[in-house]
């Protein structure tokens, strides 16, 4: 069950199935519906309830508008029962024929209908107390009152529509989408209408409308509905080409005259008081005069003209004015105030592409240049400290704005350049204080350049949401900017990076969430930022971002959905962060904190309590399908550490957890493994079950939850698991198991932890993979103390590339020290080990994996990469930086091997795993060669007394090696090896490394040295079966069982009945030529200075034939 409230933020937008909404409310989970996909047509049922993928169920309340989404080609609407309030611009572009009207609605605002191109037939339900329909399904307030809307389809008499006579208000766009409407009777008992836009009956082929001539508030004079003395509808098609307002009408209200198909002139005649938009849209009507009496409005005596009083007229040329008006002058066709402060006016279909204001100007009114189509650039000079509303609305070809270098202007008020969709690129003067929605649905505007020195201070809500195709927000400098409001950028997914400026304190909910290509978020390094708001950053594409140190709260789902944010860096003044705030991050891996931070701290990426005792927050990057390790510090897992994390599929929760907080494991639908490795079960009293705040979700009918996790407890507490209630709720409980000699636990549907051994061998080395029944498992951990108890005999530990965690003194034995540890794996990482991955030396505790007598070797290639990831550190707290660690180990760690030395010129050789020789005589050292072939001859061999016989040697790499390295030994290959070159021993300074060609198979053939690897054991030998021994650089015949022959040595056998001699010599003759490496001349040879024959005999001058040179066999010719 989902927590209320912590999924999604207030404004957000989110689509379910074909539908838009909008997050009305994120503490009670209700929606508004938008608008429809392209590809959803016909009938549209809306549901009442939407359950989305992570269980929270959301009610839908409510429908309005949003610019960015429609519902072209819905034919009819079924509202679900839980709709309570209908806004403006409802279902924008949808051809209604029904809809229907719930009881629960309360609120349907004026103009709700007017985006409609078809008005429906209402059916209101019975028990809404607030709205009824008529049997033509007109839509009104109860007792009729109030005239909503008429339906598209309604029959008409004549041509004529008459109102119901109950009806004492119409609103707005009430009747609107009849065909053949020509004629409106209104009841004479009308008190009111709506004024604005649109007016009561927006219709192109309405001629007149009427009232009966005693009606109290309203009349009707040719046709054209006046209130009083206030002219308040006049019908689209009347014909009249010339209008003169009538005597004694002295005011226009708003949209008055709205597309006026034939008028070409007006006389205002007596009129004082002008409305904004008392005039739009007459398409006809190229000249306007100002009368003589007509003054600027003032609140004061109500009366004069409002900016904005004239819109959208397309094809007007001139304003005039009258000679006798002391408060207008028109200039060149261009309307302003007397002292030419103020331009009201430029005529939409004016000459000219570009325009430069006065330089008297100080304030442009509301929408004084709304539809100029000629106007190409715009010049705006020092003096204007306003722009008011809509002054630029609309201006089609508008493409650039120019402010003066020295421009006062402070306030540019909102939909200033509404649909110019033109500009591409706008910089800004520095003196404007906030911006708003300015550029409201400019869909072509890319760039926004804020001046250095900027007084910036705040940005408004959705300032620039509708800009859809914003690529960069530039801050050329300094500004003072404090403010970044609620979704400003929501949804821009064309911005590819944002630089916050110094000044800004906080960044509001949902600011950036949907710029899924902003891959950085630059900060100032002494930003004064101290708050992220709720999704903010929610489905951006940031890689990494430092949060400013100044930074006090990260609200939930500030960084939703980052999916490419990998690391957060954490500074010491953040106090809160919500477990919600990195959500869906699924590849963040690191949440790194400042040492100083007082609440919180870190570990691997874990963010923590500031004692490292509760894991805060998980970030869901560090889950892995093999295994997810926490630190072992932690004694408790907080409120939602891993909440809703849906790329968790296990996790091992460590031996002092003794808590688990509330919501902790809520919604990770993929968690199908916890293993607890805990010292004491942990008490059900101490795992949060209360409704609604379970740490784990509770089956429900039909759906498993904590009923597919499978748990893995240590043995000797199964059956505590197994008889507690709260624990029998997980799918199966099991225990840690044998295999062989070790005991392990399964950390996932496919890897284990060794826990311990029992096993005997000198040379442990790790499986790779085991099994438990049917069941195979990668063995990919070592456990805490995993070798502390196991025996005596274990010197030597080898590591295969399969484990990737080793735990804190995995390697310390009780009883005896483990001497070396092999390492195969190439690309060592800090989280390897439990004591670098954790920060465990921080606790000023020696958990060190090795013993300090320990020799731990590596691949040479590898070697500067373990020195580095397994260098330990700790913070100083007095000196605020980190400092080697007193536990550090690295020194321990080495390449070269000097296990085996040669006294008498050879020595039998084998290993658990590949190794090579070649790195020691490349860098000076010994040059040895591996021989695996023997052929038995008679006569005596190269080295030490006579011998009646000799076995003729040849190398490994002609008998299935490498190919071209006599120096490498493949894994459980028993060899012999030869000094090459005139000395018999090799004074301890042969060294071997491991074998960086491990990644084939080797099939060595013909070979006659048999390798002892992992133990001492008997090597059975008979005089009919007999084996040889190498003894002071001679093979000795055994005819009786070697009881412990050594480790890591080898025996030669030859076939049976081959070797009646009692001795051996080695011979290394070059009576072949197989597998030359090099062919050289007998000149090219005189630039080399050191060869040796195949009996490893230095040749000052070779002749024809095969010798060793550099390590390598060549042809002399």
């Amino acid at each position: 069950m989902p927590i209320r409230g912590f999924s999604y933020t207030n404004d957000q937008v989110v689509v379910f199935g074909d539908c838009y909404y909008k997050v009305v409310s994120e503490e009670k989970l209700t929606l508004s519906f938008l608008g429809t996909k392209p590809t959803k047509t016909g009938a549209l049922t809306l549901s009442a309830k939407i359950t989305d993928n992570e269980g929270y169920v959301l009610t839908v309340v409510g429908v309005e508008f949003n610019p960015l989404y429609k519902s072209v080609g819905i034919t009819s609407v079924q509202l679900p029962e839980t709709i309570e309030f209908i806004k403006m611009y409802a279902f924008r572009w949808a051809k209604l024929s029904t809809m229907n009207i719930p009881k629960k609605v309360k609120t349907i605002e004026p103009g709700a209908w007017i985006a409609l191109f078809s008005t429906p037939k209402f059916t209101v339900d019975p028990s809404n107390s607030y709205f009824e329909n008529d049997e033509d399904g007109a839509l009104y307030t109860t007792g009729k009152r109030s005239l909503l809307s008429v339906p598209s389809n309604v029959p008409l008499k004549g041509g004529t529509y008459t109102v119901n006579s109950d009806v004492k208000y119409i609103n707005a766009a009430a009747i609107q989408n009849i065909e053949g409407l020509t004629k409106i009777v209104l009841p004479k008992n009308l008190e009111g209408t709506y004024e604005g836009y649109p007016t009561i009956a927006p219709i192109s082929t309405l001629v007149e409308m009427e009232i009966p001539s005693d009606a109290p508030h309203y009349k009707t004079i040719d046709g054209v509905l006046f209130r009083d003395t206030t002219l308040v509808v006049y019908p689209m098609a009347k014909a009249d080409k010339n209008y003169t307002v009538p005597n004694g009408i002295k005011a226009i209200t708003s949209y008055a005259i709205s597309s006026s198909r034939f008028l070409e002139s007006i006389s205002l005649n007596e009129v004082t008081r002008l409305v904004g938009s008392a005039i739009y849209n007459a398409p006809k009507l190229t000249t306007i005069t100002l009368p003589k009496k007509l003054k600027p409005f003032t609140y004061e005596t109500g009366d004069g003209m409002m900016e904005g009083g004239f819109e959208a007229c397309p094809n007007l040329t001139e304003y005039k004015v009258d000679p006798g008006n002391a408060d207008f002058v028109a200039v060149n066709g261009v309307l302003f105030s007397k002292d030419m402060k103020t331009l009201y006016f430029y005529p939409a279909a004016k000459a000219g592409a570009s325009y430069t204001i006065p330089s008297t100007v100080e304030l442009i009114a509301r929408q004084a240049f709304q539809g100029v189509k000629g106007i190409t650039t715009m010049h705006i000079p020092a003096k204007v400290k306003n722009i008011n509303a809509m002054a630029f609305r609309g201006m089609s070809n508008l493409e650039r704005i120019i402010f003066d270098a020295n421009s006062q202007l402070e306030d540019i008020q909102y939909y200033a350049f509404w649909s110019c969709n033109k500009l591409k690129e706008v910089t800004l003067p520095k003196s404007l204080l906030y911006l708003n929605e300015i550029f409201y649905v400019c869909t072509g505007l890319e760039t926004i350049n804020i001046p250095a020195g900027s007084k910036l201070r705040g940005i408004k809500i959705k300032a620039f949401a509708t800009n859809t195709k914003l690529k960069a927000f530039n801050f050329l400098g300094d500004c003072d900017l404090e403010k970044i409001e609620r979704n400003v950028f929501a949804g821009l997914s064309n911005l590819q990076s944002f630089k916050i400026p110094k000044s800004v304190k906080t960044i509001e909910s949902n600011a950036f969430i949907g710029c899924t290509n902003m891959k950085t978020v630059t900060f100032d390094p002494n930003a004064d930022m101290v708050e992220i708001g709720a999704g903010a950053f929610a489905d951006c594409g940031i890689t990494s971002i430092n949060v400013p140190k100044k930074v006090k709260k990260i609200e939930r789902e500030a960084f939703l959905r980052c999916q490419a944010l990998t690391t957060i860096d954490i500074t010491k003044a953040t106090t809160y962060i919500s477990p919600e705030a990195f959500k869906y991050c699924s590849n963040l891996t690191a949440i790194n904190v400042d040492k100083d931070n007082s609440v919180y701290s870190s570990v691997d990426g874990y963010l923590l309590s500031k004692s490292k005792n509760t894991l805060m927050i998980f970030p869901p990057g560090k889950a892995n399908s093999k295994f997810t390790p926490l630190p072992p510090s932690i004694t408790a897992i907080g409120e939602y550490a891993f909440y809703d994390c849906k790329k968790l599929e296990n996790v091992t929760v460590p031996n002092k957890v003794m808590s688990i907080g509330k919501r902790a494991f809520g919604l990770c639908d993929n968690l199908n493994t916890i293993t607890f490795l805990c010292d004491q079960i942990i008490s059900p009293m101490n795992i949060n079950q209360e409704q609604n705040e379970e740490s784990f979700d509770v089956d429900k009918p039909g759906q498993k939850k904590m009923g597919k996790i499978k748990i893995n407890v240590r043995k000797d507490k199964l059956s505590a698991y197994q008889s507690d209630p709260f624990y029998q709720k997980f799918a199966s409980i099991n225990s840690s198991f044998q295999a062989g000699t070790e005991e392990y636990i399964a950390v996932s549907e496919n890897a284990v932890d060794l826990l311990s051994t029992t096993r005997n061998d000198h040379t442990f080395i790790l499986p790779t993979e085991i099994s438990n029944g049917s069941k195979k498992y990668e063995v990919s951990l070592i456990g805490d103390y995993a070798f502390e108890n196991a025996p005596n005999s274990i010197k030597e530990v080898v590591v295969k590339q399969n484990v990737k965690y080793i735990g804190a003194k995995a390697f310390v034995k009780n009883n005896s020290k483990i001497q070396s540890v092999f390492f195969i794996e190439s690309e060592p990482t800090k989280e390897m080990l439990g004591t670098t991955r954790f920060e465990l030396d921080a606790t000023g505790k020696n958990y060190n994996e090795f013993d300090p007598d320990t020799k731990i070797y590596v691949k040479k290639s590898a070697y500067d990469k373990y020195k580095a990831e397994w260098t330990k550190t700790v913070y100083n707290d007095t000196k605020k930086r980190e400092g080697l660690s007193p536990f550090n180990f690295t020194s321990q760690i080495d390449y070269k091997i000097k296990d085996t030395q040669i006294e008498t010129k050879y020595v039998t050789f084998a290993r658990e795993f590949d190794v090579d020789f070649g790195d020691c005589a490349s860098n000076g050292g010994v040059n040895v060669a591996a021989f695996v072939y023997g052929r038995l001859l008679n006569g005596s061999g190269d080295y030490g007394g006579n011998t009646p016989q000799h076995i003729r040697m040849k190398s490994i790499d002609q008998h299935g090696g490498v190919s071209d390295s006599y120096t490498y030994v493949p894994a459980n290959t028993g060899v012999l090896l030869k000094i090459l070159g005139s000395k018999n021993s090799t004074g301890g300074l042969l060294y071997y490394t491991i074998g960086e060609k491990d990644n084939v198979t080797y099939h060595i053939t013909d070979n006659v040295m048999n390798g002892i690897e992992v133990n001492s054991k008997k090597v059975d030998a008979s005089t009919t079966s007999p084996i040889y021994v190498l003894q002071k650089g001679v093979f000795k015949k055994a005819t009786a069982p070697i009881l412990n022959f050594p480790v890591h040595k080898a025996y030669l056998t030859l076939p049976s009945g081959a070797a009646p001699s009692k001795e051996l010599k080695p011979c290394f003759d070059d009576d072949e030529t197989t597998n030359i490496e090099n062919v050289t001349t007998s000149e090219e040879m005189k630039a080399n200075n050191v060869y040796y024959n195949l009996n490893g005999q230095r040749v000052s001058n070779p002749q024809k034939g095969v010798y060793v040179h550099n390590g390598r066999k060549v042809l002399v010719k």
